[in-house]
């Protein structure tokens, strides 16, 4: 019971930055002023749930411990995209994206094979690694082009 209670307000966590994001988006749109608000809130959302997840680690026993490692593993890819998309903007962040993308992806592949309950979380990592690595891809791509 304690051990999905955990777990459960990880996911929650991880669902509040989608509003988060919307607010995020109304600030760089209408009040320019307030986005480091969202920012610090954001940074805040996800140190909470890498540390829930750490205890989840520590804490759970049996084949859901593989979920929180999943949560963990995607908050690091997460923390990189927002530290490459955020302050520290260099071509050699391309590459330690990938490497993180590369290493959540089989923990997510192990996850699937070890977890029987809460499955749809790892596919869902997956999906959501697909579409930040494409746009890392597509952002790499363009890395120094002159587009004028």
């Amino acid at each position: 019971m304690k051990e999905t209670f955990y777990l459960k307000l990880n996911v929650y966590l991880l669902l509040t930055i989608i509003p988060l994001s919307v607010l995020g988006y109304y600030f760089a749109v209408s009040h320019e002023s307030l986005f480091f608000l969202y920012e610090w809130l954001l940074a805040g959302l996800v140190l909470i749930s890498i540390f829930i997840s750490i205890k989840n680690i520590v804490s759970i026993r049996s084949g859901l411990k593989w979920i929180a490692i999943s949560i963990l593993a995607f908050l690091l890819q997460f923390s990189v995209l927002g530290l490459f998309l955020g302050p520290i903007t260099h071509f050699l962040m391309f590459y330690l994206y990938y490497v993180v993308a590369i290493l959540s992806f089989i923990v997510f592949i192990v996850t699937m094979r070890k977890s029987k309950t809460f499955k749809a979380i790892p596919i869902i990592f997956t999906i959501l690694t697909g579409l930040f690595t494409l746009y890392m891809v597509f952002l790499n791509t363009l890395w120094g082009s002159n587009l004028s």
